[in-house]
This record gives structure tokens, C-alpha cells and sequence, in this order.
């Protein structure tokens, strides 16, 4: 019979390679609107789509823009949902601990570098400065969260702390 800890740890394990699976499918999705060209499909509108919650009459455009938001949002409220389930139940020190933490906190920065590009304009087929600073900065942090959650997963599975010491100076770049 299985114990409880390991229950529990699998359990979180499942609901952690989800949300990193979701939210690399989000991702995509992400990547598809800025290669459409669908970013201004709700115009400069944030978080409506086109000043509603539920666009009325959408174009093609809309839907492309609205479905990103959606989804994005989906997976801003299951990391909140990750971040409280292990504070409450792992015990302080634990390091999946510090990557939900961390994990909520990228996918704010992220959250808010997709409101800043829409409600700024930066969209489509702008280019501007602003929009060529913005970017990098935006999957920079894409990808640090998703670093994050692979974190977070391998830790509420079990896994190791990670260590780079004695790695090489390669390694000691990282940080």
C-alpha cells in the first residue's frame, strides 16, 4: 500500500507537469499571435478584449488575441493555486517552496509584460524601440518561468536540491 507522503507527492508531480505542460502550450499559443500578427486583436484593451469581457462579433484576429488571454489566465490562477498548496503543505525551508515562489512571481512579470505590450501598443506591427526592449525582456522571462516550474515539479516529486558547486565555472555563470 502506498503511504501518504508518496500519495501526496505523486499527486503533486501529476498537477505540476501539467501546468508546466499548459503553460508551454500557452506559450505556443503566445507565439502564434505575434506570428498572425493577432496582438491588437483586442485592441488596447486590458484585461477586456475590445472594452468587453466576452467579445461580441470577433474576428478572427480577436479570437486568436482572446484565447491567449484566456489561457494565460488559466494558467495564472493554477500557479496561485500551486504556490498555496505547497506553502501549505510542505514545511519552510523545503525548496519547492522558493520555486512556487519564484513561479508566481515570473508569471506576474509575465502577466504584466503581456498588459504593457498590449495597453502600450506594442503590438502587431509596431516597431518601435520600446517594442524591440520589451520582447527580449518578455522571453527572458518566459523562459526563466518555466525554469521555475520544472523546478517546482522536480521538487515536489522528491527531487534533490539543486547544487552547482563543484560544477565548473560554466555552472557558476548561471547565477
Amino acid at each position: 500500500m502506498e503511504s501518504a507522503e508518496a500519495l501526496r507527492r505523486r499527486r503533486f508531480a501529476r498537477f505540476a507537469t501539467f501546468l508546466l505542460g499548459f503553460t508551454l502550450l500557452v506559450i505556443v499559443w503566445g507565439a502564434f499571435v505575434r506570428a498572425s500578427l493577432s496582438g491588437d486583436g483586442c485592441g488596447a484593451h486590458w484585461p477586456l478584449c475590445d472594452g468587453q469581457v466576452f467579445p461580441r462579433s470577433p474576428s478572427a484576429e480577436m479570437l486568436i488575441e482572446f484565447s491567449h488571454r484566456a489561457s494565460s489566465g488559466l494558467a495564472l490562477a493554477a500557479v496561485v493555486l500551486l504556490f498555496i498548496w505547497v506553502f501549505r503543505a510542505f514545511a519552510k525551508g523545503h525548496p519547492a517552496r522558493l520555486g512556487a515562489a519564484l513561479s508566481l512571481v515570473f508569471i506576474l512579470t509575465e502577466a504584466a509584460l503581456g498588459a504593457g505590450l498590449v495597453l502600450f501598443r506594442l503590438v502587431a506591427e509596431d516597431e518601435s524601440l520600446a517594442r524591440a526592449l520589451v520582447m527580449p525582456l518578455h522571453l527572458v522571462n518566459t523562459f526563466v518561468l518555466l525554469a521555475c516550474l520544472t523546478l517546482t515539479g522536480h521538487w515536489v516529486s522528491g527531487g534533490a536540491p539543486v547544487s552547482l558547486r563543484g560544477r565548473g565555472v560554466a555552472a557558476a555563470t548561471v547565477f
